[in-house]
Parts: structure tokens; C-alpha cells; sequence
């Protein structure tokens, strides 16, 4: 396990040293400030409003694989087009109980942080929208995927980012206040947690497209009976379904495309398909559909990726693409670097590369939404296979 307890499959132990820390890290000076606190990410790009609205799930038919007296449960934010955001409160980026929770643990005085996204707000009629669902990194909160979910569902998708319930740090929260903390990791079970982890995602990833087809069929999932925003049904298209990742996030991405017919295409950001020298079963067995990887300049130097990626590339039989980012780190793929204010960028060297936060999440934003675009819609992109961005390498 990583040294604040984070799981970076692919990546070395070396970045995970105070990832959460820098997370959790002040945006103090970021710009954007709404009326009761300050907005962490760059507007959307698409024409959309974005809605947000969160779900407990509980799989009755589930034990879970770390307390097995128990069901499994997750929580999930769903993004979409918003018919109308006016009269909508904007939702905050960290809830008021996890704000405290990351204030304790590492004696931060975080502030508190908005997103571009409102909450429950009806969702656009008259039409089905392709679903992505997103897997964060290795004991990260589903949160750091807010910008590029929000982004997405600028663009007429509606995203689904899933928390990993015993994995995720600090800790998940749930209604009612309850707070689950990461399950132990005994010594020397490090590598074998590691996999089990990736195991458990690919089961929760499929059980929430079993959740989405109850909503898209008139049901309310939440176990809670929290109502379901008004037409968000109807704007579920699950007959185009994407899954994007970061880092183990990936990894359990390409693994559920190889699970799970259902899954029409893969981006694995900066993540390997396996653990150490154990490749995992889309490397192994290969898949047949499409998979865009994209790798950053700190994987690059250190290599670690290369052994399963190869396997990947050489039985896989979909399309398959994999594109670098110059002058990144790992946490670029995700919203870390707009959370580290700038005279804190040196000391996350390990994480954050030299480029630009605004850059780096432009980029990675664009080349997603180009991958949805062309494999969920249909729509030809030739960045795919000639990138426009000198900061993008075109790798195989």
C-alpha cells in the first residue's frame, strides 16, 4: 500500500506519499467564487447545464468481499444535462462531513468548495444520452473525477462516478451520517489487496449498469428512496456505455469492458492491466472493442506499465490507442492540480508535472470526450489518431 495508504497500480509507491494530503489541499485563491464559497474547476465546455444528484446502492444479492456479514453498498454521483439550473443550489465539491473528516486527518483549513454542477435538477427531456461510468484511483475519492464528469455532461452524457466502499480514503460517506473507513491491509498482502480491489470495482461497476436499468425502467435504487431528478430515466441511452478510469480506476475500466458485453468502450488513464508482474484478464485474453490509454511523462521514466500494456496490445483485437502527455505525473489525470495552489507545486513534484493545471485538465478532458465521441456516438475523431496538441504523443 501506498505511504498515505493510497493504491497507485502502476505508478510506484513513491507518488502516493501525500496524494490525499494534496487532495484535501487548500484551493485558497483559486478563482471563480460563488456565493458561499469558491468554484475548483474550470467551467465545462459543453452547451449543457450540468445536474448532480447522489444515490446509496446496496446489492442485496452481495455479500461484500471485505466484511462478508454484510451487503455490498457504494455511493454514487450521477451527472447529466440539467434542463434548468435557476432556483438549483450549486452542489460542494467536499460535503460537510467529509470536510472535517480531511481537516482532522491532515490539519488543513480547507475551505469550502463548489462545483460547476446543481443539485437535482430536472434533467432534459426528449432524449437518451450515452452513460460513462468512472472509477477513481487507488484509494481515491470519487470526487477527483467531479471536472471531467461535469465535462462530459456538458456534452450530453450522463456520468456516473462510483466511491470504493473499504478502499476509497479518508473514508465514504453515507446517509444518516455514517462514515466507512478503508478496510485493514495485513503485511505482505499488499499486491494480493491490490487485485482484490480492482476485483471488487469491476463487481460494483456492473451492478450499478444493473441499478441504472431499474431507473431507466421507471425504479428508485437509492435504498434510501431518495426520488430520482425528474427525467433522468428517459436521458439514460444504456445501449452506449463507456467506462473511464484513473489509474487502478483504469485498470478495473478495461477489465470491465472484458467482463461485461454491456460496456461498449475503455479509457484507462495512467493506469496498468495488472499488478506487478500478474497481468490482468483484458491483457491476457485481449478484448474486442475499443481502448484508448493515455500515459503520463512520469510513467514514461519509470516503466512499470509497459509488461501489461504489451500483453494488451498484442492480443487485444478492438481498436486500441495510446496517447502520452509531455511534462505530466500521475495526478494530472485527475483534479489534483487545480487543488495545489501554486507555491505548493514543488513539493508535489511526484504527482503534479510541470505543465499547467488548465492545460493538462483541457487536454485531458478533450481527448476523452473525442474517445466517447467517436465510439459511443459515432462521430469521426482524427485527434484519435493524429493528435492536434503538441503536448499529446501519439505512442502506438
Amino acid at each position: 500500500m501506498g505511504l498515505a495508504g493510497v493504491i497507485v497500480i502502476g505508478r510506484g509507491a513513491a507518488v502516493a506519499a501525500v496524494v490525499v494530503a494534496l487532495v484535501s489541499a487548500t484551493a485558497v485563491g483559486v478563482s471563480g467564487a460563488g456565493p458561499v464559497g469558491v468554484s475548483v474547476l474550470p467551467r465545462p465546455g459543453g452547451g449543457f447545464a450540468v445536474g448532480e444528484t447522489e444515490w446509496h446502492l446496496v446489492d442485496g444479492g452481495r455479500a461484500d468481499p471485505f466484511y462478508p456479514d454484510r451487503r455490498r453498498e457504494v455511493m454514487v454521483s450521477m451527472f447529466y444535462p440539467a434542463a434548468d439550473a435557476a432556483g438549483y443550489p450549486r452542489a460542494e465539491y467536499l460535503s460537510p462531513r467529509l470536510l472535517p473528516e480531511v481537516r482532522a486527518r491532515f490539519g488543513i483549513p480547507v475551505p469550502v468548495l463548489l462545483t460547476n454542477s446543481v443539485v437535482d435538477a430536472p434533467a432534459v427531456a426528449g432524449r437518451g444520452y450515452p452513460v460513462v461510468l468512472y472509477s477513481p484511483g487507488g484509494g481515491m475519492p470519487r470526487v477527483l473525477g467531479t471536472g471531467l464528469a461535469e465535462e462530459l455532461a456538458s456534452h450530453g452524457y450522463v456520468v456516473v462516478t462510483v466511491d470504493d466502499t473499504y478502499e476509497a480514503m479518508p473514508g465514504v460517506e453515507f446517509p444518516g451520517g455514517r462514515f466507512v473507513r478503508p478496510a485493514p491491509v495485513a503485511d505482505g498482502a499488499e499486491a494480493a489487496m491490490e487485485q482484490k480491489y480492482v476485483d471488487v470495482r469491476v463487481d460494483d461497476l456492473r451492478f450499478v449498469l444493473d441499478a441504472l436499468a431499474r431507473v431507466a425502467a421507471g425504479g428508485d435504487p437509492d435504498a434510501e428512496g431518495r426520488a430520482v431528478p425528474p427525467g433522468l430515466g428517459a436521458a439514460l441511452d444504456l445501449t452506449r456505455v463507456g467506462v473511464v478510469g484513473h489509474s487502478c480506476g483504469g485498470y478495473a475500466a478495461v477489465e470491465a469492458l472484458h467482463e461485461d458485453r454491456r460496456v461498449a468502450a475503455a479509457v484507462d488513464l495512467d493506469g496498468q492491466l495488472g499488478v506487478g508482474a500478474d497481468i490482468g484478464r483484458a491483457a491476457a485474453d485481449g478484448v474486442d472493442r475499443p481502448v484508448l490509454v493515455m500515459t503520463s511523462a512520469q510513467a514514461d521514466r519509470v516503466g512499470d506499465a509497459d509488461a501489461s500494456l504489451d500483453a494488451f496490445w498484442r492480443h487485444g483485437t478492438g481498436w486500441k490507442r495510446q496517447l502520452g502527455m509531455r511534462d505530466s505525473a500521475h495526478y494530472d489525470y485527475t483534479d489534483v492540480p487545480l487543488l495545489v495552489p501554486g507555491p505548493a507545486r514543488p513539493a508535489a513534484a511526484l504527482l503534479i508535472g510541470p505543465i499547467a493545471a488548465a492545460r493538462s485538465t483541457a487536454l485531458v478532458r478533450s481527448y476523452v470526450l473525442a474517445m466517447f465521441e467517436a465510439f459511443l456516438r459515432g462521430r469521426a475523431q482524427p485527434v484519435l489518431d493524429r493528435p492536434a496538441d503538441a503536448e499529446i504523443i501519439r505512442q502506438r
